[in-house]
């Protein structure tokens, strides 16, 4: 390859990754509208430990967990994330808090708090590259008496994005606000 070739090649490479880098992120889900109003947004992603968790397995020679895919309900009421215990668990969050009071509509808990990672793929719309967006926040794990849902998404990670929910369509739309760049 000519060097001129292999510039111009490059600079197609750096321009689409300036792109990839300023394209829009939207998650999008489509339900049925009865669906929806009978169970809300249910969307599958996955759960995972963060990089510093990682770091810290890996360098005292522990295996390193695999994501873990779950079911989550989006709870524009719910003050944090939750799952069941037995998730945070698989996938290997790091506990922080091994009896924390929980209270919602109807429940009156003691569950656990760890520091993990809600990881969201999607395509993109300009090339065929995949975006992740990772929240990473406080999960609490407690016992949740539907089989249905494995976890609640709540306002600690919604807070990153900009949430529609056509009612009529049954259509969900979550645009995330990316992190502003550093000066």
């Amino acid at each position: 390859m000519s060097s001129s070739r292999s510039r111009r090649a490059k600079a197609a490479r750096e321009k689409l990754q300036r792109k990839l880098e300023q394209e829009t992120l939207v998650l999008e889900f489509d339900y049925a509208p009865e669906a929806l109003q009978a169970f809300g947004p249910i969307i599958t992603t996955d759960l995972t430990i963060t990089p510093a968790h990682r770091d810290a397995l890996a360098q005292a020679g522990h295996p390193i967990p695999a994501a873990v895919t779950c079911r989550f309900l989006i709870d524009t009421g719910a003050d944090g994330t939750l799952v069941k215990h037995e998730f945070a668990e698989r996938a290997g969050l790091k506990l922080i808090n091994a009896s924390a009071p929980f209270h919602g509509v109807g429940v009156d808990t003691t569950g656990r708090v760890y520091i993990g990672r809600i990881l969201f793929t999607l395509r993109s719309r300009i090339s065929d590259a995949v975006h992740q967006i990772f929240i990473d926040t406080q999960i609490g794990s407690a016992s949740l008496q539907t089989d249905r849902i494995d976890g609640l998404i709540g306002r600690d990670v919604l807070r990153h994005f900009v949430l529609s929910c056509d009612g009529h369509t049954g259509q969900v739309r979550m645009k995330y606000h990316r992190p502003s760049a550093s000066p």
